[in-house]
C-alpha cells in the first residue's frame, strides 16, 4: 500500500517531453513509480482530465524576512509554487553582526520595499554567519521548501563595516580574505551560490547605492572564485544596464556582461542575470543579448532572468496615493477603512479635485484601470485613465474619485514601470537560454505582486497565447530553474524524485485581482493574490493546499547545495 496514489492523470513531468496518461504512487516525501499501478494508497487522488505536474520552482524571491513569520511564503503557494530562492539582489541576513541588524532590515526595505517595522517585530536574529540562519529557517515549520543564496551587501557590511558603500571602498588584501572567508562559510553550510547589485537604483536608506554597486573586478572575481573551488553555485547579478550609457550602443552595458561573461568561463559557474526592456530604450535588450550570446560562444554559461508581463505598480484607497497633493496627502492620513466614508463629504472631494491642470495630464497618462472584478496585465489604451476619463465626459482626477466611489474602494490603479512593450517582451522572452522569473515575491509588497507569473505563464502564454506548449511552459517553471540552481530531485516527475507536485484543472486556471491586506508584523500592509485551478499542491508527498485552501501542513524544507 502507498501512502499517496494520483490516479488517471496527464502527466507533464518537467522534462519537456510530451504528456502521457499515468499514476503516480509516492511513498513518504518520494515518487516512487509512474505508469499503470496496481494497488491501493492510504490517499486517492483522482485527476481525471486534469494535468499532473512538477511543483513549481521559483527562482527569484525575497522571502527571506518574510518566511520566518509566514511559513507559506503567500501568495507564492496560491501559484503551485513549492520551492522558492530567497537571497538574491545582493540583499539578505546573512552573516550579521547584532550592530547590523538594523542596517540589513533598513536596507532590505529600501531595496525591496520590505516594511522594516515588521522585519525587526517579525524577525528574531538567532544568528549570525549564514550557516546560523539556514539553521533558523529549519528550525521553523515551512508550506515550501526554501534554498537561499548569501548577499554581497551583508559581505561587505560584516568585512568593511562603516563606510562599505562609499564608491571608492576597495577591500584590503585581508579584508578580501575576510569576505572570501564568509562566502566558503556559506557555501559549506550550504548556500546555492553568491549575489550582488550594480544598478545605482538599489539604494541604502540615506540614498547611497548599496554596499557592493562600485565593487572592482578583484573583488568580484574572487569572491564568484570561491564558487568555483567549491565546484558548484551560482552568481546572480543585477547590472543596471544603460544606466552609464549615453548613446545607442550601449558600450558599457555590453561591459558589463562581458564582466559576466569572463567571471563565468574563469571560475567555471554560472551568472544568472537580471533582464528588463524599457520602451525609452527600445534598442538595449537586443544589445544585452547579443553580447550575452557572444559570451556564450566563448564558453561562459549565462543565463538572462526575464518577468514576460508588463511590471505593474499598483495604487488603490487602501495602500497609497495615487496623486502627490496636500489633500490627498491628508485622504491618506485617515485610517484605512476611513477613506472610502470620506470621499462622500462634498467638501473632501472639492479638496481632492482642486489640482493643477499638469497633475490630471500627468494621472491621467500614467494610470491605467486595472480590475476591480477583472484580472488582466494586458495594457490597452481604453483602459487609460485619461481614456476612460474622457469617455465619462470628465477630468481625470474627477474619474479617478468616482470610481473609488463607484467600486466602493475596490478600484485598483496600475502604472508600468518596465516592459510596456509586448513585443519587447516577446522578443526577450522567446530567446534562447532566457529563465523564467523575477516575480520578487516578498519584495515591493505595498506596490507590486508577481507571484502570481506562474499561472500567467500558463494562463496566458500557454492557454490564451498559445504561444508556448504546456509542456515547454512547465519545463520553464520547473527543472529548467531547478538544474539552473543546481536543486537537486526537485522540477520533474519520476521515480525518485521528492514529491513536489502540482494537479491542475488547465481550463479553470485563473488569476484573481489582488487585495490589499494588513497581515505583516506591526501591521503593515501588503498585496496579496490567489488564483482558481489548482485542485491540489503537494510538497514532499504531502497536501499542502488543497481547492485553494491550506490544509495546515508544513513538510518544507531548507534545501541546501552541495
Amino acid at each position: 500500500m502507498h501512502d499517496l496514489l494520483i490516479r488517471n492523470g496527464t502527466v507533464i513531468d518537467g522534462s519537456g517531453a510530451p504528456g502521457f496518461t499515468a499514476d503516480v504512487a509516492i511513498d513518504g516525501d518520494c515518487i516512487v513509480a509512474v505508469g499503470e499501478i496496481s494497488g491501493s494508497a492510504r490517499r486517492t487522488l483522482d485527476a481525471q482530465g486534469r494535468l499532473v505536474t512538477p511543483g513549481f520552482v521559483d527562482p527569484h524571491t525575497h522571502l527571506d524576512a518574510q518566511l520566518l513569520w509566514d511559513p507559506l511564503g503567500t501568495p507564492a503557494c496560491w501559484h503551485g509554487t513549492t520551492t522558492v530562492v530567497v537571497g538574491n539582489c545582493g540583499v539578505g541576513f546573512a552573516p550579521v553582526e547584532v550592530e547590523h541588524r538594523e542596517l540589513l532590515a533598513e536596507t532590505l526595505e529600501s531595496v525591496e520595499q520590505v516594511p522594516r517595522a515588521s522585519i525587526m517585530a517579525g524577525v528574531d536574529w538567532t544568528w549570525r554567519d549564514f550557516g546560523g540562519y539556514l539553521n533558523a529557517l529549519e528550525s521553523r515549520e515551512l508550506g515550501v521548501n526554501v534554498g537561499a543564496l548569501v548577499g554581497h551587501v551583508a559581505l561587505r557590511v560584516g568585512a568593511l563595516g562603516e563606510g562599505c558603500a562609499d564608491p571608492g571602498r576597495t577591500p584590503t588584501g585581508s579584508e578580501l580574505d575576510v569576505l572570501r572567508g564568509m562566502v566558503d562559510e556559506a557555501m559549506a553550510s550550504g548556500a546555492l551560490g553568491f549575489s550582488t547589485s550594480r544598478t545605482r537604483s538599489h539604494c541604502m536608506p540615506d540614498g547611497t547605492p548599496i554596499p557592493g554597486t562600485f565593487a572592482q573586478d578583484e573583488e568580484l572575481f574572487a569572491l564568484a572564485s570561491v564558487l568555483g573551488e567549491h565546484g558548484r553555485g551560482v552568481v546572480q547579478w543585477v547590472a543596471g544596464f544603460g544606466e552609464l550609457d549615453s548613446t545607442a550602443e550601449f558600450p558599457e552595458a555590453c561591459r558589463e556582461v562581458a564582466r559576466m561573461g569572463e567571471i563565468s568561463r574563469q571560475v567555471r559557474r554560472p551568472v544568472i542575470f537580471s533582464m528588463f526592456t524599457h520602451k525609452l530604450v527600445p534598442a538595449l535588450h537586443g544589445k544585452v543579448l547579443a553580447t550575452a550570446d557572444a559570451e556564450r560562444a566563448a564558453g561562459a554559461e549565462l543565463w538572462p532572468m526575464f518577468n514576460p508581463r508588463a511590471v505593474l505598480s499598483f495604487v488603490g484607497l487602501l495602500n497609497q496615493s495615487p496623486v502627490r497633493a496636500s489633500a490627498w496627502k491628508r485622504l491618506y492620513e485617515r485610517p484605512p477603512e476611513a477613506r472610502l466614508a470620506a470621499l462622500e463629504d462634498p467638501s473632501v472631494r472639492r479638496e481632492l479635485l482642486d489640482v493643477r491642470p499638469e497633475v490630471d495630464t500627468q494621472i491621467g497618462a500614467e494610470y491605467t484601470l486595472f480590475g476591480p472584478d477583472h484580472c488582466a496585465y494586458e495594457i490597452f489604451e481604453a483602459q487609460r485613465l485619461a481614456d476612460v476619463a474622457a469617455a465619462r465626459g470628465q477630468r481625470p482626477i474627477e474619474a479617478m474619485v468616482d470610481l473609488f466611489r463607484e467600486t466602493a474602494g475596490r478600484q485598483i490603479f496600475a502604472s508600468v514601470g518596465s516592459n510596456q512593450e509586448a513585443s519587447h517582451i516577446e522578443e526577450v522572452f522567446g530567446h534562447p537560454g532566457t529563465l523564467f522569473g523575477l516575480g520578487d515575491a516578498g519584495a515591493h509588497v505595498t506596490g507590486i505582486c508577481d507571484s502570481s507569473l506562474t499561472t500567467y505563464l500558463l494562463s496566458y502564454w500557454c492557454r490564451q497565447r498559445q504561444y508556448l506548449t504546456v509542456e515547454e511552459a512547465i519545463r520553464r517553471l520547473t527543472s529548467e530553474p531547478a538544474d539552473a540552481f543546481g536543486i537537486r530531485r526537485r522540477g520533474r516527475i519520476a521515480s525518485g524524485q521528492y514529491a513536489d507536485i502540482n494537479v491542475i484543472d488547465f481550463e479553470a486556471l485563473e488569476i484573481e485581482v489582488p487585495e490589499f491586506v494588513f497581515d505583516f508584523p506591526a501591521g503593515a500592509g501588503r498585496w496579496t493574490q490567489r488564483s482558481s485551478g489548482y485542485d491540489y499542491t503537494l510538497v514532499n508527498g504531502a497536501v499542502v493546499v488543497e481547492g485553494g485552501e491550506h490544509t495546515d501542513r508544513f513538510p518544507g524544507r531548507v534545501i541546501r547545495g552541495g
